[in-house]
């Protein structure tokens, strides 16, 4: 039996400890050293604590299936070490039961060494059972010179550990000064078997100065030995130490913080036989946090008797029910306040009821006046799009009216003097007898086409200067083939002017026949022509052509 199994415990502040070091090869938890972020994250591991029960088992289940598929007394005696340390804080009638089975294989191969590991194994588990008597018969078979001096240090933790239960235990002070003694006398020879720079000397002494009531010395050993553990799993061993030490200089919240840490790494590890989960329940029973208390006494209870750890339920039911009696209590006033509100949630939901029908009542009457506006608000936009467009008709016909009032001013204007100039050459012709000139003059139609021409380009001209992309929007209209595109010279084609004068309000087909000097049929054909060339529905064509320039 090595060191890295020893079991560090110390006492109270009467002077009374106890020397164990912890085997725990489990992870910190990804907690700061702050006691609410660490009694929130322990509050998570109890919930899953039956997760960690499993994964034990597994591993128990394991190494018994190995003991069954091997053949060799020396490998099932490996086995059976292996399962004596799973089982020696988790159950220990188990523990027991491996330590028996370890024996039987020391007679069996006679092997002095593995006799006496498993003998003091059996010894220890007895003494946690409450059989000190039977624990101390084999302590006592045991011959010291045959003891391996590496096993030497865990035979004399077996006798202080079992010393301190009876001192524990104990009813009469007289018994009390016995068992004491006895706990100093076998932590002088633990010393002694140290080497003194080791932890395990550092931390033998730190128990020494607490019982010493040197609380100072103890704390800043024990710290030193903490400070100079190389890896997680040495310094998580020394949590219990801390609290204990931290408890000697009454540093409340620092034993309450490492005793946080210490009960997360014994249900971490399905550790069921702990002292730390009770010593922290206890703190924070004197410090209010009873629902916190009453859970971690509860799940301390129910491990020591999973673990039949008979001595752990005696120290638990000290306290469990002073803690029950006072986290009934404190239920029993938390139903009176809750029947209370809930009292007072009932007046106020009636309330709120006739509130809900008053308020349903008022919405209708302002879900129907909000659709009568909407209804008219509706209206009104319907009304406005309506102006709008109206405005828009007004505007673009007034600048039409405008533009071609001039026009039409300007065009008699220059006709006036046309047909002045017209007259005064005619009466130069007759007057000069120049009867042939005169007739030639009077029986040509060059004149009326020069006019005509002049006069649609004029139209051409102003229209597009109201319109100026009416060529590219009517395209719009039309197949891609099928676009019209005016000649060199050309502003804009017949058909083009009689779609011009249509998108100018003149839809009637005699009076753009007589406008534009065409017969009516003629008119007719450039519609019919158009109309066939068109890619918009034929039914929308009129509507989106006066929608040109808007």
């Amino acid at each position: 039996m090595t060191l890295s199994y020893i079991y560090y415990k110390s006492f109270t502040k009467s002077g009374s400890f106890i020397l164990i070091f912890v085997f725990l090869c489990f992870a910190q938890p990804k907690a700061q050293n702050n006691s609410d972020s660490l009694l929130n994250y322990l509050d998570k591991v109890i919930m899953n604590k039956q997760v960690y029960s499993t994964l034990k088992e597994h591993r128990l289940d394991s190494i018994k299936s190995l003991i069954l598929l091997s053949n060799s007394p020396y490998q099932k005696a490996g086995y059976y070490r292996q399962l004596f340390l799973e089982y020696e804080h988790f159950n220990l009638d188990g523990a027991l039961r491996a330590a028996k089975e370890k024996r039987a294989i020391a007679l069996q191969i006679d092997s002095k060494d593995l006799l006496v590991e498993a003998d003091m194994n059996m010894a220890q588990i007895l003494g946690k059972l409450g059989m000190y008597k039977e624990a101390f018969e084999i302590l006592e078979k045991i011959n010291r010179n045959e003891i391996n001096p590496d096993a030497l240090q865990h035979y004399y933790h077996i006798y202080h550990s079992t010393y301190l239960l009876l001192y524990e235990s104990a009813f009469s002070e007289e018994e009390r000064f016995k068992y004491n003694s006895m706990i100093r006398a076998y932590k002088d020879t633990l010393l002694s078997t140290f080497d003194t720079t080791s932890s395990g000397f550092k931390l033998v002494l730190a128990g020494k100065y607490l019982q010493d009531e040197k609380a100072d010395l103890a704390l800043a050993i024990t710290l030193e030995a903490y400070n100079k553990a190389v890896n997680l799993k040495e310094k998580s061993n020394l949590f219990y130490s801390l609290s204990i030490a931290y408890e000697g200089v009454r540093d409340v919240e620092k034993q309450k913080l490492y005793l946080i840490k210490a009960s997360v790494r014994d249900i971490e590890y399905a550790n069921k036989s702990y002292i730390a989960l009770r010593k922290l329940a206890v703190i924070l029973y004197q410090q209010g946090d009873l629902e916190r208390a009453y859970t971690y006494i509860r799940c301390a209870m129910e491990d020591a008797h999973f673990a039949k750890a008979r001595f752990r339920m005696l120290e638990i039911s000290e306290t469990l029910p002073i803690i029950t009696a006072s986290y009934d209590k404190k239920m029993q006033s938390d139903k009176r306040k809750l029947s209370f509100y809930l009292i007072s949630i009932s007046v106020l939901t009636g309330l709120l009821f006739i509130l809900i029908i008053f308020i349903f009542r008022q919405l209708k009457k302002i879900s129907a006046a909000e659709a009568f506006v909407k209804i008219k608000n509706e209206e009104l936009g319907q009304m406005n799009q309506k102006l709008i467009a109206l405005n828009e008709k007004l505007s673009e016909a007034d600048n039409v009216k405008q533009v071609y009032i001039g026009y039409v001013f300007r065009l008699y204007s220059s006709f006036i003097d046309k047909l002045e100039e017209y007259r005064l050459n005619l009466h130069k012709k007759i007057r000069n007898q120049q009867f042939d000139d005169a007739l030639k003059i009077t029986s040509s139609a060059n004149l009326f086409n020069l006019e005509l021409k002049e006069f649609f380009q004029n139209f051409d001209a102003i229209f597009l200067g109201i319109f100026p992309k009416f060529l590219e929007d009517f395209n719009e209209m039309l197949k891609p083939e099928e676009q019209i595109i005016p000649k060199a010279g050309d502003i804009l084609t017949p058909e083009l002017r009689v779609f011009a004068l249509i998108r100018l309000g003149i839809s009637d087909s005699g009076k753009i026949a007589e406008l534009l000097h065409y017969s009516p049929q003629t008119i007719y054909n450039y519609k019919l022509k158009i109309k066939n060339k068109l890619k918009v529905p034929k039914e929308e064509f009129y509507t989106l052509l006066q929608q040109i320039g808007r």
